[in-house]
């Protein structure tokens, strides 16, 4: 009986196979004097002894998840906690300890389950019960597999500890996780119980304090003792002598640790100690990979991980109607299953196919589906436009317009799958149409070089498909109408100037000069609001949603000069230009090298216009699943309605009341534990970049340029472009395109050659270096840089030449 509970203060780290991580971390605490609440462990033995009795032992992961807690646990083991529980008073926290937790390189942090407040004997086995099969779940089935961790001998114990009744409760990182500085820690604070706050539930007090005398560096937190706090982390890592990731709790006037284990993750030691990092930048890795064309485009359209509500509404549907196709065409394809996977719960990746192989079926399906693919390939963009205005549009507008609050929740559904199954039907052909004008632009610049030469023709090209007539150009345009009235009008100008984005509207309500630039903003964003900011998703909001972010381009553009040569002006001179080359191979070359170029424009803005329709779309149907959201947070179901998106199409009517919460909550800690380094494509590691500051990625805009480094993470930062600067972001899109007025340059993480990034560099005449996969965390704010979009280079500048 002995074997399947022991006293926390009975085990340390030589029991780990035992009792797991968090029970031997925190009986080591108790060894070494630190405080810590009265609890035992229930060990690996009563896991595996509940295994082999119920004959769950050996089954698949699937099953042990979901039968686990169904088995009724052996007497034996239940006399055991009985036993154990008798000394301890009140209700109680049930912890899963697993055998692969806590390690110095893999917490597994979030991965197995906690109950807090468990009371009563069957309830604590329930919270045991669901601990073990919390081992099981695809998140951390996944998690292992990406540590490559050896599930043939895996156990998990179970932490039974009394409750602390915390005024205040946190964490407390004994080294900056962020910048990495071991001479701070860093402690995160909330009042009650901390599982918010490690849950990311909550955001919490924040306070950086120097670990050698306590000071605050910067932050600061309400609880009482935040010196003493910091005196005990420091001496909880000098006792296990590495930097700690400790929880804490604050009651009746004293500490207690819930828990202490390594801290991973940790960037290395900054080399300017007194630098702090800027904006939200994401933990430094050592090593990682440049991606491939095809990820580099995924990141382009969707860096982020798509919410649950995004994958069930159109991901899993697309996908799942590109396999259907191909396989009826007769080439081998995996099941949908097989292609989106759960890497964590809530958050999806594609795996691709390992290969193009046929098989029987494609002696007939090739020839059945060839005549499909030929009219789809010579769709007209004339005729889609048509299509898309008379169904995708007109519904789009009607929806827009409607009355929601009338609608039922199911009613509320049937529009949402109108708005996306009309969307569905138009985007094979959607991408049938732009193949040609690609090949077009393509064949048109080899042909211009044969022309005029290499060395002008990549200029040249990228001046005869300027001033593109689309949405984004006419959008483009409208912005900079707004800010040449800001720079005209010098209390506007103050006004923007003095003003962070989000307080503009405010200082502007207070003039006539600046009510009527409001209105104006407002007749932007109703033509241009649509545009998304982010991601192709229902779940984060589209431009006519955060105003602030118009403000913060109007803002940037006021500031900078307005160019010297406009684009149109720029287009007429180089087909003058083409018009006039001299020599016989340029005469009977321009007019095939004009068609074609003509071509491609046409492809240009229609690949501009018929996105613009498709997230035009997204923000229709996230307005109506919105309204959802808000009826969820009036029946208490949900904090905010954006929390609607954590959940699938299928679980807004499905999932019963009392889950829908919970469910958010993990997905969401999914989500923030998924984003660093996330991909939408599966990959194979590939080759380590970043080791020796290296900055290269795909050429995508010819020319070179130097300049100061300008790191712009997300929409709510681009303001803080400077006229000249060299451009350095995570991923682009559309919303971002006005940027390129002033930047000098553009270096991008994600993204190709053909990304509206590279594009629109292109068009503006500035270098341009995308895919370089570290270019967001290698360079920094200030740093002078060469950036040759020939060779797809960022050099220091000082290292030039």
């Amino acid at each position: 009986m002995a074997d399947y509970t022991l006293p926390l203060s009975r085990v340390g780290p030589r029991e780990t196979a035992l009792v797991g991580g968090k029970a031997a971390g925190l009986g080591a605490l108790i060894t070494a004097g630190f405080p810590v609440p009265d609890g035992f462990v229930v060990t690996t033995a009563a896991y595996r002894d509940f295994l082999e009795t119920t004959g769950l032992a050996g089954l698949p992961a699937r099953e042990l998840h979901t039968r686990i807690p169904r088995e009724p646990v052996p007497d034996r083991i239940v006399a055991a906690v009985r036993a154990a529980a008798a000394g301890l008073h009140g209700p109680v926290a049930v912890r899963s300890s697993g055998t692969a937790e806590d390690l110095a390189d893999a917490s597994f942090a979030g991965q197995h389950d906690t109950y807090l407040g468990v009371d009563g004997e069957q309830a604590v086995l329930a919270a045991v019960r669901d601990c073990w099969a919390s081992l099981w779940t695809p998140r951390a089935v996944a998690y292992r597999e990406r540590y490559g961790w050896d599930e043939s001998d895996l156990a998990l114990a179970v932490v039974v500890q009394e409750m602390v009744d915390a005024e205040w409760a946190g964490v407390l990182f004994t080294a900056d996780p962020v910048s990495g500085r071991r001479d701070h820690v860093v402690v995160e604070a909330v009042r009650g119980l901390g599982e918010s706050l490690v849950s990311g539930t909550a955001t919490g007090e924040h306070l950086v304090a120097d670990k050698a005398t306590g000071r605050t560096v910067s932050g600061s937190v309400a609880v009482p003792g935040a010196a003493e706090l910091v005196r005990i982390g420091r001496d909880v890592e000098a006792a296990f002598g590495a930097p700690q990731d400790i929880e804490w709790a604050w009651a009746a006037g004293r500490f207690q640790l819930v828990q202490a284990r390594p801290l991973t993750a940790l960037p290395d030691e900054p080399v300017v100690p007194d630098a702090p990092p800027r904006g939200r930048r994401r933990s430094s890795r050592r090593r990682g990979t440049r991606p491939s064309q095809i990820h580099g485009m995924a990141a382009d359209h969707m860096p982020f991980p798509p919410f649950p509500m995004d994958t069930s509404l159109f991901l899993r549907p697309a996908i799942r109607a590109i396999l259907t196709a191909t396989r009826s065409a007769g080439l081998a394809m995996p099941t949908l299953e097989e292609t989106v996977v759960e890497i964590d719960d809530g958050v999806v990746q594609l795996v691709p196919p390992p290969g193009v192989r046929l098989t029987g079926r494609a002696v007939t399906g090739l020839p059945r589906a060839l005549p499909s693919l030929v009219r789809l390939l010579r769709t007209s963009t004339t005729g889609w436009r048509e299509r898309s205005e008379c169904t995708l549009v007109a519904l789009c507008r009607r929806v827009d317009a409607a009355d929601l609050r009338g609608l039922s929740d199911h009613e509320l559904l049937e529009q949402v799958d109108a708005l996306l199954s009309t969307m569905g039907g138009l985007m094979p052909s959607r991408f049938g149409a732009v193949p040609r004008g690609a090949l077009a632009g393509v064949l048109s610049e080899r042909l211009l070089a044969a022309a005029v030469g290499r060395e002008r023709a990549g200029t040249m090209h990228a001046e005869l498909m300027s001033a593109v007539p689309c949405v984004t150009t006419s959008a483009n345009a409208a912005l900079e109408r707004l800010a040449a009235t800001v720079r005209a009008d010098p209390e506007l100008l103050a006004a923007y100037c003095e003003e962070e984005p989000a307080r503009v509207a405010e200082r502007l309500r207070g003039s006539a000069a600046g009510r009527a630039l409001l209105a104006d903003v407002d007749a932007y964003l109703r033509e241009f609001g649509f545009r998304e900011m982010s991601i192709f998703t229902v779940g984060l909001p589209p431009l006519r949603e955060t105003p602030e972010v118009a403000h913060g381009m109007i803002k940037g553009l006021a500031r900078g000069r307005p160019a010297e040569v406009d684009a149109a002006t720029r287009l007429a001179r180089a087909r003058a230009e083409l018009a006039d080359a001299r020599g016989l191979r340029a005469r009977l070359l321009a007019p095939v090298v004009r068609r074609l170029v003509d071509a491609a424009r046409t492809s240009a803005g229609f690949r501009e216009d018929s996105h613009y329709q498709l997230v035009m779309t997204l923000a229709v149907a996230r307005r109506v699943v919105l309204e959802l959201g808000r009826r969820f947070c009036e029946r208490g179901l949900l904090d905010a309605p954006d929390d609607i998106a954590y959940l699938e199409r299928a679980e807004v009517t499905g999932l019963p009341p009392a889950a829908v919460r919970e469910t958010v909550e993990r997905r969401k800690a999914a989500r923030r534990a998924a984003l660093p380094g996330y991909s939408l494509i599966r990959a194979e590691p590939g080759a380590p970049v970043g080791d020796d500051g290296e900055v290269r990625g795909t050429p995508a805009s010819r020319g070179s340029a130097v300049g100061p480094v300008r790191v712009v993470h997300d929409e709510s930062e681009f303001a803080n472009l400077q006229d000249g600067e060299v451009l350095v972001c995570p991923y682009t899109n559309p919303t971002w395109t006005p940027l390129f007025a002033l930047a000098s340059a553009v270096v991008v993480d994600a993204g190709g050659a053909a990304s509206h990034a590279a594009i629109v560099a292109r068009e503006h005449g500035i270098p341009a270096v995308m895919g370089t996969g570290n270019g967001t965390r290698v360079l920094t704010d200030g740093q002078r840089v060469v950036v040759d979009g020939n060779a797809g280079t960022v050099v220091h500048a000082g290292a030039a030449g």
